[in-house]
């Protein structure tokens, strides 16, 4: 099962200390969530694919009887006069567990802000996965960021992109 979202986000920054509200200019964040049946396969399939590790931040979430696992993946580090740029979430379950692709890419078309920072806050039912930083990254006006979560029976992320 897979499938693709495009958003298209109007996002305003309101100045640290300032009751100013800044427009930002449109950008296009595409998503796409897919499940991947064998991820080595899918590895030797794509051998050109050239990944940096992102940083990730496990964290237990106790929800009643359950607990949900919490990984917050991030590149760079906040900059003064940054804004948001790019912001996308989205949620999927499904009754077996299953091994989870996210790409995320930032702009789709045209010319995006110099980016600053990147966290993916992921939701998923294990506390397995990985995140890459594949094309473009911080101090560059692209980035494509892909998110891994293994054995899941859900997968709810937001994304957020800095820069200026």
């Amino acid at each position: 099962m897979s499938f693709s979202v495009g958003l298209l986000f109007l996002v305003g920054f309101t100045l640290l200390g300032s009751a100013i509200c800044t427009p930002v200019a449109e950008q296009t964040v595409r998503v796409s969530l897919e499940t991947v049946a064998d991820l080595e396969t899918f590895r030797k399939a794509n051998p050109d694919l050239v990944v940096t590790p992102l940083v990730a931040r496990p964290e237990a979430i106790s929800e009643g009887a359950s607990a949900r696992q919490q990984i917050v993946y991030s590149v760079g580090a906040h900059s003064a006069g940054e804004r948001l740029v790019g912001l996308t979430s989205n949620q999927q379950s499904w009754p077996t567990p299953q091994d989870v692709r996210l790409n995320l890419q930032y702009p789709t078309a045209g010319v995006g802000a110099v980016v600053t920072y990147v966290e993916v806050v992921v939701q998923q039912s294990t506390s397995q996965g990985r995140g890459y930083v594949v094309s473009g990254g911080v101090g560059q006006r692209t980035i494509r960021l892909v998110i891994e979560a293994y054995g899941t029976n859900y997968f709810d992320y937001t994304a957020a992109i800095y820069g200026f």
